[in-house]
C-alpha cells in the first residue's frame, strides 16, 4: 500500500507540474515528454532512477530528447537521507 501511495502521489504531483490550473505564483511548464518521464522516475525513487541512468547511457537504444533529458538523471539527482535507504534495505 505504500508504494502505490508512493506512485499515486508521484504521477499527480508530475501532473500537476504541467496543468494549466496551477497555485497563485507557479505557471505551468510547457508540456515535454521526456522531462515528465524524467520526473516522476525520480519522484518514483531509486529504482525508476537507475532505469532513467539506463536511459541516459544508451543513445543507441533510446531516442536522442530522452537521453539527453535522462542524463539530469547520472548527476542531478536529489540525495537521499541514508535512514530512507537503510529501510528500504532492510
Amino acid at each position: 500500500p505504500s508504494r502505490t501511495l508512493q506512485a499515486y502521489i508521484a504521477i499527480s504531483r508530475t501532473l500537476q507540474d504541467f496543468s494549466p490550473i496551477q497555485r497563485p505564483g507557479r505557471q505551468a511548464e510547457e508540456f515535454s515528454a521526456p522531462v515528465a518521464l524524467r520526473k516522476l522516475f525520480e519522484r518514483l525513487g531509486a529504482t525508476y532512477i537507475k532505469l532513467g541512468q539506463f536511459v541516459a547511457s544508451s543513445p543507441s537504444l533510446f531516442p536522442k530528447e530522452y537521453v539527453l533529458e535522462f542524463q539530469k538523471c547520472l548527476d542531478s539527482t536529489e540525495p537521499l537521507d541514508w535512514k530512507i535507504v537503510k529501510s528500504i534495505i532492510e
